[in-house]
């Protein structure tokens, strides 16, 4: 039996890696900051007044968001996508990358890179699209996935989404 370690899993993603009470902390500290810099800085006038009443209306709308999601919402995040990862609508494959294949594309604003290969015949592909980033695998040109790797791919049935990856110690 073959010891694995995660290399990249679906919580790692930007989707689950942030916990809105974070969020809301660092919007109500900036809020502040703000705040105060408006009081302190800003001349005396209607815009004065105006970023003031705007600032406290964020300040006053952030306060009870953060004790709300801090004190009275349970984040089970990381439960609910172990339960995922463990479900049926999953399937893994262990075996050795093959036919690991790199093609870049040039477009006009932007380079999209898209990787693809083999586990036990199972096929794989994916792409730094720059909004595909957001709740999927996409490490492009990454220098560990590569030909000759073993690995261990949790992946979702029907469009092989790859939700874990495991690589041999």
């Amino acid at each position: 039996m073959m010891e694995y370690y995660t290399y990249w899993s679906i919580l790692d993603t930007p989707s689950n890696s942030t916990s809105p009470t974070s969020i809301c902390l660092i919007l109500l500290i900036l809020s502040l900051i703000t705040l105060i810099a408006i009081i302190k800085f800003k001349e005396s006038g209607f815009e004065k007044k105006l970023y003031i009443v705007l600032t406290t209306l964020f300040l006053t709308l952030s306060v009870p968001a953060y004790f709300y999601l801090k004190f009275f919402v349970k984040d089970d995040t990381e439960k609910r996508i172990n339960k995922i990862l463990s479900s049926t609508k999953v399937g893994k494959v262990e075996g050795v990358i093959k036919k690991f294949n790199r093609r870049i594309e040039y477009k006009r604003q932007a380079t999209v890179t898209f990787e693809s290969f083999e586990v036990d015949s199972m096929k794989f592909a994916y792409a730094d699209y720059l909004l595909g980033k957001f709740n999927r695998f996409s490490e492009t040109n990454n220098g560990v996935l590569q030909n000759g790797i073993n690995v261990r791919i949790t992946y979702r049935k029907g469009d092989y989404a790859i939700q874990k990856i495991e690589i041999e110690k």
